[in-house]
């Protein structure tokens, strides 16, 4: 698999779980919206529950995608760095088989 094929798919993984994450803070809001008329000390602790529970999952969702991007800024950076400095290396291996390849086809074309 390559890696411009890898990326595409891990992009849509990213969207999916984005897209299923949202839906899912999306229906705690609903169904804490449509039990706030209910009462009963249970259900105000379980909706006191699972309003600390969203919030929390708010707070992980928005320091994972903080640090998500934090790693992909220094591996996007770490790449560069490593084309920037091996880019004359790889200009010079070309050459010498350039040099090379051209020795070898001048020979043969001497006899």
């Amino acid at each position: 698999m390559n890696r411009k094929h890898q990326r595409a798919e891990m992009a849509l993984h990213r969207e999916r779980v984005n897209d299923s994450f949202h839906e899912l803070l999306a229906g705690t809001e609903d169904l804490l919206r449509s039990t706030a008329s209910y009462t009963g000390s249970e259900i105000e602790a379980a909706r006191s529950r699972l309003k600390r529970q969203l919030a929390e999952a708010r707070e992980s969702a928005g320091d994972w995608e903080g640090a998500a991007r934090e790693r992909a800024r220094r591996a996007t950076a770490y790449a560069d760095e490593y084309v920037h400095e091996h880019a004359w290396k790889s200009v010079g291996v070309a050459a010498l088989v350039g040099a090379v390849l051209g020795c070898v086809l001048m020979a043969g074309n001497r006899r």
